[in-house]
């Protein structure tokens, strides 16, 4: 099935319960176009749907019911109006509206407003707003009362700056949280990145204090006797202590001598005379010691 064929399967759908009794082209693959025939040939069907035209090649349809169609009655309904019956046409068109004929409402408001321009049913129900007394389309209305268009809506300028400057701020409130977060990220790694080095540094630490133990044979083989090792400060030098003075024994006393030998008169001893040092007998010296001469 075509992409044509296709469009008017879903648009037979949904507008089958809104056209009752009209033309019905059936397709080959199963769909079905309701409204009215506006054209027919050999190689194609045109299709009236309320909506807008249907165009389906016949290639495609399987059958064509020809009835009568809520198209079929506005037309029925417009010729039996006058040219200027202004509710006549304001009721068709009302009509129009509720069977779901856009263009034929369109059609019966705009003949109202070719004989009547100010009627406001007319006006409005074609999208018209009154501007000093006069009808004008929406966008003309808007745009003279200093409206603006943004983003498919019409606000004031006031309105527009408004949005764009809180848009704006959201923006630089992201970005700085942004940033914010970038810093906390860079600063948990350069924290982390500290404790690393400080446990390394204790690890080395501990491996130099273990330098040096003395290791035992046991049952397990070379090692220290606990783990972990147990290390001991080495203790500080003792002063040295003073020794007490040796104590000398007394001086032995000259005796006294006996009151009769007091009368004795003894012989005075000769001094001796002195010997000149070049005479005086050498003591032998022994090896490695100092020689000491008697004076």
């Amino acid at each position: 099935m075509s992409r044509a064929a296709l469009l008017a399967c879903l648009l037979a759908v949904a507008l089958a319960p809104v056209i009752a009794s009209a033309d019905d082209v059936y397709l080959k693959g199963g769909g079905r176009i309701s409204g009215r025939i506006t054209k027919q040939t050999d190689a194609m069907v045109e299709v009236d749907v309320g909506a807008g035209l249907v165009s389906v090649r016949m290639e495609s349809v399987a059958r064509i019911e020809k009835g009568h169609s809520k198209l079929d009655e506005f037309d029925e309904r417009a010729a039996k109006l006058g040219a200027r019956d202004r509710e006549g046409w304001l009721a068709l068109g009302r009509w129009a509206s509720s069977q779901g004929l856009g263009r034929q409402a369109q059609r019966a408001y705009e003949h109202v407003l070719s004989f009547a321009p100010s009627d406001p049913e007319a006006n409005r129900a074609l999208g018209r707003v009154e501007l000093d007394g006069r009808w004008v389309p929406e966008d003309e209305a808007y745009a003279a009362r200093g409206y603006v268009r943004f983003e498919g809506e019409w606000v004031t300028p006031a309105e527009r700056e408004s949005i764009l400057a809180e848009r704006a701020a959201e923006a630089e409130a992201e970005r700085k949280q942004i940033e914010n977060d970038a810093r906390v990220r860079d600063a948990e790694l350069r924290a982390q990145e500290a404790e690393a080095r400080a446990a390394e540094a204790e690890a080395r630490a501990a491996e130099q204090a273990v330098v040096g133990i003395p290791l035992w044979w046991g049952a397990w083989g070379p090692g220290p006797p606990v783990w972990p090792p147990i290390i001991v400060p080495p203790r500080p030098p003792r002063p040295p202590t003073p020794r007490p003075p040796t104590p000398r024994p007394p001086s032995p006393r000259p005796p006294t001598p006996h009151p009769q030998a007091q009368h004795q008169v003894e012989p005075p001893v000769p001094a001796p005379e002195p010997v000149p040092p070049s005479a005086r007998p050498q003591p032998e010296r022994a090896a490695g010691l100092p020689i000491r001469i008697p004076r």
